[in-house]
């Protein structure tokens, strides 16, 4: 009985500690990789217009995201 309960209690103490750590790894990671923008809302039909036409030359991608 006293070898289950430690073997309980080291299973229950590196499932702790494991999810300490991934957490602190996934406060502390970086959300945007080295030079990219953030994503932006458009707000308008407008600004979407002139964004575009102002980055000539460049990769330009548009996702339309709909809740349904």
């Amino acid at each position: 009985m006293d070898r289950s309960f430690r073997k309980r209690g080291l299973i229950t103490f590196l499932v702790i500690l494991f999810s300490i750590l991934l957490a602190v790894y996934l406060a502390s990671r970086p959300r945007l990789a080295p030079g990219q923008k953030p994503i932006m809302d458009i707000p308008s039909i407008e600004t979407l217009r002139s964004q575009f036409n102002h980055d000539v030359g460049q990769t330009r991608l548009i996702i339309l995201v709909s809740p349904t």
